[in-house]
């Protein structure tokens, strides 16, 4: 998998908050700095970016790509859905523009930790390795049950029920810790592919956002948007399936509803066919946009 990381819809986002000339734009979830490096060379001196990303190798990469940046960059080894708390601790009080891209990064891709499954890595799937269940662990733990009702609920797996039992049985037999473990697991009831993917694709995503507790995190961080953003502000978010994709988009539209903001786009963005063909990981990408007006509460 070794390559750079080609940020998704990059022109469209560095478009949409470019037209900040002051205060504080958020990046939560920086990654490689791809986003993060065209929004600081787009912008002048006066706005700031932070910095806020789990995996401790993101926060590493992402600090030598922004260091021509200097002071106009702070980095915080935080999930997105602490920036409220550092708000409230660290200030500002409230920031101008907030870009998420729920994606993994490349390097992410390329480390051991389990996100590929192309060799035969540990089945950790940890943004934070510092801390919490890995992969392996949060199949021993979750109820069958639980399990299934992910699967096909997040991941839309078909034979959910019968993945989930199987799952469960070689974890407890101690057949489940590498990747290869979970592919064969899935192969061996799904077979090799599921709507034109790997059968391990859609069940290893739905692991990994049960590791990593993102629609949770997601959950709360959008409820905490009115106190966070200034008016005028920008909510700039990429999700990559439908289980982030709704509550970003339900989330927005009850922001119009209850406090009246605004969606300067009624659907979602998509990327063109050219990026598409450019960079695989854009073709499931979609980029919703939300405004607090001058007069939103």
């Amino acid at each position: 998998m070794n390559g750079s990381h080609v940020s998704v819809l990059k022109d469209e986002v560095v478009e949409l908050l470019t037209d900040i000339r002051e205060g504080s734009i958020v990046d939560g979830t920086v990654g490689q700095a791809g986003h993060a490096f065209d929004l600081l060379q787009a912008t002048p001196e006066s706005v700031r970016l932070l910095a806020f990303d789990r995996d401790p190798q993101a926060i590493e990469a992402s600090r030598k790509k922004l260091a021509p940046f200097g002071n106009r960059v702070r980095f915080f080894q935080r999930g997105y859905e602490d920036l409220g708390t550092v708000l409230a601790d660290e200030g500002p009080e409230k920031v101008d523009g907030i870009l998420l891209d729920l994606g993994l990064s490349t390097t992410q891709l390329d480390s051991d930790r389990g996100f590929s499954f192309g060799g035969d890595s540990p089945l950790d799937m940890r943004f934070d390795t510092t801390g919490g269940p890995t992969a392996s662990q949060v199949i021993r733990t979750t109820s069958e049950r639980h399990l299934a009702a992910s699967l096909k609920e997040v991941g839309q797996v078909p034979a959910s029920k019968r993945l989930a039992r199987v799952l469960k049985e070689r974890a407890r037999s101690g057949k489940m810790n590498t990747t290869s473990d979970l592919v064969q697991a899935c192969r061996s009831v799904l077979g090799a592919r599921v709507r034109k993917m790997d059968s391990a694709t859609l069940p290893a995503m739905v692991l990994r956002i049960l590791t990593n507790r993102e629609l949770d995190r997601l959950d709360g961080f959008l409820a905490d948007l009115p106190a966070m953003v200034s008016k005028g502000g920008k909510v700039v978010v990429l999700s990559y399936h439908s289980g982030e994709d709704g509550r970003v988009k339900r989330a927005f539209r009850a922001l119009v509803v209850e406090r009246g903001w605004t969606l300067p786009y009624k659907k979602g963005i998509k990327p063109l066919p050219d990026e598409v063909s450019a960079n695989r990981r854009a073709r499931s990408a979609r980029l919703r946009v939300a405004v607090r007006g001058e007069d939103a509460s």
